[in-house]
């Protein structure tokens, strides 16, 4: 019966959003998927890693090493999936990005849950913090066909459409003074 209760606990949330999606869409009333987006990337997300991150009990130097495997996993994907896509010759702007960054959030925590308990979870959030901070820079810095890593500097990072500030919806606004 424990087992039953987990599944459930995990996956009711998921079904009941899908559910009030799918109501909403029937019902014919507006949905505004900037706002949704905007809503979910500011404050959703950040909560849920800030949440996540105090509430675990793992040590802290695990994370950090799991952070950093995380992060060299993307490395070795970004070079391995860079290689594929030219030899394959296909668009990198249009397929680079999604073969380096997965779906770690919507699928992967609530497994992560489901698979390890709290523990897990925590060691996801971590996995999931670094692949969504280089999804929002370097993926969307693929995604505009930034060029090759020769035509990085420093202004190209911190101008009004850098990666940095597209991922904060901030891109073309004019810093305030």
């Amino acid at each position: 019966m424990d087992l039953v209760w987990t599944v459930i606990s995990v996956t009711l949330p998921v079904f009941l959003v899908a559910g009030a999606g799918f109501a909403w869409a029937r019902a014919g009333l507006d949905y505004r998927v900037e706002f949704v987006t905007r809503l979910s990337m500011t404050l959703s997300l950040p909560c849920l890693i800030f949440a996540a991150l105090m509430q675990t009990e793992v040590d802290p130097g695990d994370l950090a090493a799991v952070s950093l495997a995380a992060l060299a996993a993307h490395g070795g994907l970004a070079v391995t999936m860079g290689l594929l896509v030219a030899v394959a010759g296909l668009d990198r702007r249009t397929y680079l990005a999604p073969l380096i960054f997965g779906n770690t959030g919507n699928l992967g925590l609530p497994m992560a849950l489901f698979a390890f308990g709290a523990a897990g979870l925590g060691f996801a959030v971590a996995i999931f913090a670094v692949s969504i901070v280089l999804s929002f820079t370097l993926g969307l810095w693929l995604v505009a066909g930034g060029g090759g890593p020769g035509r990085w500097s420093a202004s190209r990072w911190s101008g009004p459409r850098s990666p940095a500030r597209c991922s904060c919806g901030e891109a073309g606004r004019r810093p305030s003074r």
